[in-house]
């Protein structure tokens, strides 16, 4: 048989219609684009779509084969290693390439990903993006289409694709071979899955999701009873969160500690298991009344080695006990399984919530994270355009003075005061934002230092003018403000900061209560 890269060619025609269905379920549930190829680099099964930025650079024949490089080489490197990787693309995305090496000698790679990471989105994407050529408008078009994803679900996603793909690639190959037989009965089997994941990957909502992965677990193997336990890592602890075939009183009350019975056994140990007749393999768990059969299944639900629940399966439908096919079907579910538990945690989370990694809690104001995100895109905007923006630096005076003789409530009170004065006098555009302690700071777009210096004093003016609500402060603290221009006054982002810093300790020397405007 001809071989690739020491591998074995991918049998053809091979049938690959069931991986497609597999891939399509397992991309939305990730969300993220999947490809398969074979070892030598040759497409099998593109994605469902493209990411924004990746038809843009591939639009044109030098993108497209500078994108073909750097698969191809991202290819030849994991089969050589044998082990995953994950790189970055010459437009700063991220992506993955998971070598499926088969005991059959056959060799896969999947490549996924191709997202930026968030927290650093803004900064990888206009660098990634400043050699094509880009209008503004069309910049802005595919900021706003960006894929971004969680660094740590880039790195658990090959391994979680790895161990699905395997069982499933291994069926295919063995099935093209036999032309018939055992490879058969697999398929059927994954094809299955393939509807079961289909029906998974819209659920969002927590609870509907609980009962949708119990549900599908018992119709992938006939399953007439069952329960789905969710660990609570605080208390160590396993509650039921969906049942099937038991009293849902009771159900809903149980409460298993890690390390008691069955469940709280497999919850302890890592591990599924299989038994076919209770009375004979475990004779300390006799089976009850309640139970038609004998045989049942227990295995847990994992993300990367961490366990986050337990999956009960009992009384099969047919009467018969359950066999080592139902437990490699359920164990290729179950890590779907988990990835849509934690994906639908992450959905399940509140708008306020999500502004919250955003935002300052005490003053509403943009956090210092979000501020520099915003600063970083401004300068890149800038400089393309040829135009200028400016920056303050805000200090309030005297605040640990203040904060000592009245108190840290009082300093609160100050600092949302300094926050309003400061909404109050900025336009809709400006991104007012905390940066730390007393310290707040903004960004004027289109604004050069003349005109922001405007604005600066309005700020200053609104905020010695407060009046506080509370008649026990004696005095109301004013604040100190440093003005900077981009790019007049700085090169970067760090170095724009630095200099409305400066300015605006020079206005605390000149005696407070004072806007100093940068000059070289």
């Amino acid at each position: 048989m001809e071989k690739k890269n020491g591998f074995s060619a991918i049998p053809a025609p091979m049938d690959l219609s069931v991986w497609r269905e597999f891939q399509k379920g397992l991309s939305l549930l990730l969300d993220m684009p999947l490809q398969l190829y074979d070892s030598a680099g040759n497409l099998l099964v593109p994605s469902i779509k493209e990411p924004c930025v990746c038809e843009k650079v591939c639009s044109n024949e030098r993108g497209r084969s500078l994108c073909s490089e750097m698969i191809l080489a991202s290819i030849a490197k994991v089969i050589e290693k044998k082990k995953a990787y994950i790189f970055k693309c010459h437009v700063n995305q991220y992506f993955f390439a998971v070598p499926v090496i088969l005991a059959s000698g056959h060799a896969f790679v999947i490549i996924g990903g191709r997202a930026y990471f968030e927290g650093s989105v803004i900064k990888d994407f206009y660098e990634g993006i400043s050699g094509l050529g880009l209008s503004e408008s069309e910049a802005s078009g595919l900021r706003a289409e960006l894929k971004t994803v969680q660094p740590k679900s880039m790195f658990m996603a090959p391994t979680i694709l790895h161990s699905m793909s395997v069982p499933l690639l291994t069926s295919l190959v063995a099935n093209r071979q036999a032309g018939a037989g055992d490879s058969d009965v697999s398929l059927r089997g994954f094809k299955a899955l393939e509807q079961v994941y289909r029906s998974i990957a819209p659920v969002l909502d927590r609870e509907e999701l609980y009962e949708t992965i119990l549900a599908k677990s018992s119709e992938l193997v006939g399953a007439d009873r069952g329960s789905l336990m969710i660990l609570d890592n605080k208390q160590n602890v396993l509650s039921v969160k969906a049942s099937k075939g038991m009293d849902r009183k009771i159900a809903e009350g149980l409460r298993v500690k890690v390390g008691d019975g069955i469940s709280g056994a497999i919850a302890a140990r890592g591990v599924p298991v299989i038994v076919r007749d209770i009375e004979n393999e475990v004779p300390s768990w006799k089976n009850r009344p309640r139970y038609k059969t004998k045989s049942f299944i227990s295995l847990p639900l994992k993300l990367e080695s961490k366990v986050i629940g337990v999956i009960n399966l009992s009384d099969k439908n047919s009467g018969e006990v359950f066999s080592e096919e139902d437990l490699h079907l359920l164990l290729s579910f179950s890590n779907y399984a988990s990835i849509a538990l934690e994906r639908g945690a992450y959905y399940s989370m509140s708008e306020e919530l999500k502004m919250l990694s955003m935002t300052d809690p005490l003053t509403g104001l943009f956090n210092r994270r979000y501020f520099r995100e915003r600063l970083y895109e401004e300068v890149e905007r800038v400089k393309r355009h040829n135009e200028c923006f400016t920056s303050f630096v805000i200090d309030i005076d005297n605040f640990k003075s203040f904060n000592d003789r009245y108190g840290h409530l009082a300093g609160d009170e100050v600092l949302k005061g300094v926050s309003r004065a400061i909404r109050d006098a900025v336009r809709s555009m400006d991104v007012v934002a905390r940066y730390g302690g007393e310290e707040f700071a903004v960004i004027l777009p289109h604004t050069n230092k003349a005109d922001a210096s405007i604005i600066a004093e309005r700020i200053r003016k609104g905020v010695q003018d407060f009046r506080p609500p509370n008649p026990d402060f004696e005095h109301w603290p004013t604040i100190s403000l440093g003005v900077a221009e981009f790019p007049g006054d700085a090169s970067h982002i760090d170095d724009l900061i630095n200099k409305a810093d400066k300015a605006m300790y020079l206005a605390k020397r000149m005696g407070k209560n004072k806007v100093v405007v940068y000059e070289r």
